[in-house]
Protein backbone atom coordinates (compact mmCIF):
# COMPACT_ATOMS: atom_id res chain seq x y z
CA UNK A 1 0.00 0.00 0.00
CA UNK A 2 2.88 2.37 0.65
CA UNK A 3 3.99 2.17 -2.97
CA UNK A 4 0.49 3.12 -4.10
CA UNK A 5 0.47 6.18 -1.84
CA UNK A 6 3.79 7.41 -3.20
CA UNK A 7 2.61 6.98 -6.76
CA UNK A 8 -0.56 8.94 -6.06
CA UNK A 9 -0.62 12.44 -7.56
CA UNK A 10 -2.59 13.80 -4.58
CA UNK A 11 -0.87 16.10 -2.14
CA UNK A 12 -1.67 16.99 1.42
CA UNK A 13 -4.15 19.82 1.78
CA UNK A 14 -1.60 22.16 3.34
CA UNK A 15 0.78 21.54 0.42
CA UNK A 16 -1.91 22.57 -2.08
CA UNK A 17 -2.89 25.80 -0.32
CA UNK A 18 -0.07 28.16 -1.36
CA UNK A 19 -0.80 27.80 -5.08
CA UNK A 20 -4.55 27.56 -4.64
CA UNK A 21 -6.58 28.68 -7.62
CA UNK A 22 -10.08 27.60 -8.52
CA UNK A 23 -9.86 25.65 -11.75
CA UNK A 24 -13.26 23.97 -11.60
CA UNK A 25 -14.74 24.64 -15.08
CA UNK A 26 -18.21 25.15 -13.62
CA UNK A 27 -16.86 28.11 -11.64
CA UNK A 28 -13.68 29.37 -13.29
CA UNK A 29 -15.39 29.66 -16.66
CA UNK A 30 -17.84 32.27 -15.39
CA UNK A 31 -16.50 35.77 -15.97
CA UNK A 32 -18.86 37.33 -13.43
CA UNK A 33 -17.35 35.14 -10.67
CA UNK A 34 -13.71 35.86 -11.48
CA UNK A 35 -13.01 38.45 -8.74
CA UNK A 36 -15.14 36.64 -6.19
CA UNK A 37 -13.21 33.41 -6.83
CA UNK A 38 -9.90 35.23 -6.39
CA UNK A 39 -11.02 36.45 -2.98
CA UNK A 40 -12.42 33.04 -2.12
CA UNK A 41 -9.11 31.38 -3.01
CA UNK A 42 -7.31 33.95 -0.87
CA UNK A 43 -9.62 33.15 2.06
CA UNK A 44 -8.80 29.45 1.67
CA UNK A 45 -5.06 30.20 1.65
CA UNK A 46 -5.19 32.53 4.65
CA UNK A 47 -7.39 30.14 6.63
CA UNK A 48 -4.99 27.32 5.88
CA UNK A 49 -1.95 29.32 6.97
CA UNK A 50 -3.63 30.29 10.24
CA UNK A 51 -4.66 26.69 10.82
CA UNK A 52 -1.07 25.51 10.30
CA UNK A 53 0.13 28.02 12.91
CA UNK A 54 -2.51 26.81 15.38
CA UNK A 55 -1.50 23.22 14.66
CA UNK A 56 2.15 24.06 15.34
CA UNK A 57 1.21 25.64 18.66
CA UNK A 58 -0.70 22.51 19.63
CA UNK A 59 2.29 20.41 18.56
CA UNK A 60 4.58 22.44 20.81
CA UNK A 61 2.11 22.04 23.67
CA UNK A 62 1.96 18.27 23.18
CA UNK A 63 5.73 17.99 22.93
CA UNK A 64 6.12 19.96 26.13
CA UNK A 65 3.51 17.91 27.96
CA UNK A 66 5.07 14.65 26.75
CA UNK A 67 8.67 15.68 27.54
CA UNK A 68 10.59 13.68 30.16
CA UNK A 69 11.13 16.85 32.12
CA UNK A 70 9.13 20.02 31.97
CA UNK A 71 9.53 23.21 33.93
CA UNK A 72 6.99 25.68 35.18
CA UNK A 73 8.75 28.39 33.15
CA UNK A 74 8.35 26.42 29.91
CA UNK A 75 4.67 25.80 30.55
CA UNK A 76 4.06 29.38 31.56
CA UNK A 77 5.89 30.70 28.51
CA UNK A 78 3.74 28.67 26.15
CA UNK A 79 0.58 29.49 28.10
CA UNK A 80 1.36 33.22 27.91
CA UNK A 81 2.01 33.22 24.17
CA UNK A 82 -0.34 35.80 22.68
CA UNK A 83 0.33 35.10 18.99
CA UNK A 84 -1.95 32.08 19.13
CA UNK A 85 -4.93 34.39 19.71
CA UNK A 86 -4.01 36.44 16.65
CA UNK A 87 -3.91 33.21 14.65
CA UNK A 88 -7.28 32.12 16.02
CA UNK A 89 -8.82 35.51 15.22
CA UNK A 90 -7.40 35.32 11.70
CA UNK A 91 -8.81 31.83 11.30
CA UNK A 92 -12.27 32.88 12.49
CA UNK A 93 -12.27 35.98 10.27
CA UNK A 94 -11.09 34.22 7.13
CA UNK A 95 -13.44 31.26 7.62
CA UNK A 96 -16.32 33.70 8.07
CA UNK A 97 -15.35 35.48 4.88
CA UNK A 98 -14.93 32.16 3.07
CA UNK A 99 -18.41 31.04 4.09
CA UNK A 100 -19.95 34.35 3.00
CA UNK A 101 -18.24 34.24 -0.38
CA UNK A 102 -19.16 30.59 -0.96
CA UNK A 103 -22.77 31.61 -0.30
CA UNK A 104 -22.49 34.34 -2.94
CA UNK A 105 -21.08 31.85 -5.45
CA UNK A 106 -23.88 29.41 -4.63
CA UNK A 107 -26.49 32.16 -5.13
CA UNK A 108 -24.94 33.05 -8.45
CA UNK A 109 -25.14 29.45 -9.61
CA UNK A 110 -28.81 29.15 -8.55
CA UNK A 111 -29.85 32.10 -10.71
CA UNK A 112 -28.77 30.39 -13.90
Amino acid sequence: MLTERRASPRRRLRDRLPDRETTNPALAGKFELKNLLLFLDDDVRESGKALVRVEKYLGRALALLDADSVSADELESLADEQAIFDDLHTLVDTLGSLRKRMGKVASSLKTE
